[in-house]
């Protein structure tokens, strides 16, 4: 996979509780897959986020616990709704919204990280190019001409 997307995976340190998954994540995530852990998926700056779309992230998926069992109680529902809210942002800046990805990962779910995540690389390199973002446009060099 020579073309693979750059994907930033966000993901709560308590959402994998299989040592194989956590291992997986660890330290076999394809190269193109860049991982930041997080306390709780409430923790993500929507910044952290622009951060990395500016950066050249073409995807960025965040992992992290189902509802009922958000190790701070509703952490990932605060980041859900913060993200949906943040998603018109993106709109103006040209990130296409089917580029963020959130998952909701039971405990009891073994292998399933590997399955979402191999689904949404696929599914960011069926979207359209993306070198038409508003952030992306690089800042001209020297002076004006005014």
């Amino acid at each position: 996979m020579a073309d693979s997307p750059e994907i930033i995976l966000f993901q709560c340190q308590w959402c994998l509780y299989a040592p194989e998954d956590q291992d997986w994540v660890d330290h076999q995530l394809p190269q193109n897959v860049s991982l930041i852990k997080v306390p709780c998926t409430g923790r993500i700056d929507p910044l952290l986020v622009l951060n990395a779309v500016q950066g050249g992230a073409q995807g960025i998926m965040i992992c992290g616990c189902i509802p009922e069992n958000c190790h701070f109680k509703a952490g990932n529902l605060s980041a859900r709704r913060q993200l949906d809210e943040f998603a018109a942002f993106l709109d103006f800046t040209g990130f296409d919204r089917q580029r963020v990805r959130f998952t909701w990962l039971n405990l009891q779910d073994r292998g399933r990280i590997q399955h979402d995540l191999s689904m949404f690389i696929e599914d960011v390199q069926a979207l359209p190019e993306d070198d038409h973002l508003h952030t992306r446009i690089p800042a001209p060099l020297g002076g004006s001409d005014d």
